[in-house]
């Protein structure tokens, strides 16, 4: 990626800890950080093997590796998982494991038609699935 995320979570105040597999995309993230003036750590690294040495995280939004990335920071506890699926079978598979895990979950379809509009013809369709999971409050 681009660092997206880690930059607009950074530039809302969050501690920010951004792991990607691909180094192009670490030194992407690093540069926006840097031109907005932003802290962002940048971990290299394969999840959820990388995931072990770090600090234990409050929100974590998962940008790939599907159920056994989602799985794995979820037995880390943090109070809320985003995570988006390509597929509804996937979207499943990620909403389970963290229902499974003591999750409150919620999923949006986000979807993207283009439209020709000589023929007012739909020429491609574009879905992804958006998984929220919250802890319930540990107060209440």
């Amino acid at each position: 990626g681009s660092g997206a995320f880690a930059t607009e979570a950074a530039r809302a105040g969050a501690a920010v800890i951004a792991v990607d597999r691909d180094l192009r995309a670490c030194e992407r993230t690093e540069a926006n950080a840097r031109a907005f003036g932003l802290q962002v750590q940048i971990v290299p690294g394969i999840a959820p093997h990388v995931l072990e040495n770090l600090p234990e995280p409050d929100v974590v939004r998962v940008g790939g590796g599907g159920v056994a990335v989602v799985s794995a920071v979820a037995d880390r506890r943090p109070q809320r998982i985003v995570a988006h699926a390509a597929t509804r079978d996937e979207a499943e598979l990620v909403g389970r494991d963290l229902t499974e895990h003591g999750y409150r979950v919620e999923c949006a379809l986000l979807q993207s038609v283009e439209l020709d509009t000589r023929a007012w013809t739909e020429t491609e369709r574009s879905v992804a699935f958006l998984l929220s999971g919250v802890l319930p409050d540990r107060t209440a």
